[in-house]
C-alpha cells in the first residue's frame, strides 16, 4: 500500500511540476513578444527555450525556481539576435535583448498645409 501512495504522490508532484512549466513558459513567451514588439523588432519562431533552472531567493526571502528562457529576434528580417526573460517562480521580472539596430523614424507626409492653396495641392 504504501508504494503505491508514493508513486501516486510522485506522479502529482511530477504533473504539478510540468504545469507549472507551462504556465512559466506561456509566461516567458508573452515577456519576449512585448519586448520585441515595444522595441520594434520581430520575435523569431514565436518561441522560448529553457537555459537554466535553479533555485533561488526572492527580495522577501522565499525559495522559488528562477527560470532563465532564451529565444531569438530580429531587428531588421536578415539578422538572428538573442534575448533572454528570466522568471522567479512563473513571474516574469527581467528581459535583456542583445544589442541592435534602432530603426529610423518614419515620416508622414501630409498633403497641403495652413500656407497652401488647393491647386497647388493637385500637383501631386
Amino acid at each position: 500500500m504504501t508504494v503505491e501512495l508514493l508513486f501516486l504522490l510522485a506522479s502529482a508532484a511530477l504533473a504539478a511540476f510540468w504545469y507549472d512549466s507551462m504556465r512559466a513558459r506561456e509566461a516567458a513567451l508573452d515577456s519576449a513578444r512585448r519586448a520585441t514588439e515595444a522595441a520594434d523588432c520581430q520575435l523569431l519562431d514565436a518561441t522560448v527555450s529553457l537555459e537554466s533552472l535553479r533555485p533561488a531567493r526572492e527580495a522577501g526571502g522565499m525559495l522559488r525556481l528562477r527560470r532563465v528562457y532564451r529565444f531569438e529576434f530580429s531587428d531588421d528580417g536578415q539578422r538572428r539576435l538573442q534575448g533572454r526573460v528570466t522568471l522567479h517562480g512563473s513571474r516574469p521580472g527581467r528581459v535583456e535583448l542583445e544589442p541592435h539596430r534602432e530603426r529610423p523614424p518614419t515620416w508622414t507626409v501630409i498633403r497641403g498645409g495652413r500656407d497652401r492653396d488647393e491647386r497647388e495641392d493637385d500637383r501631386w
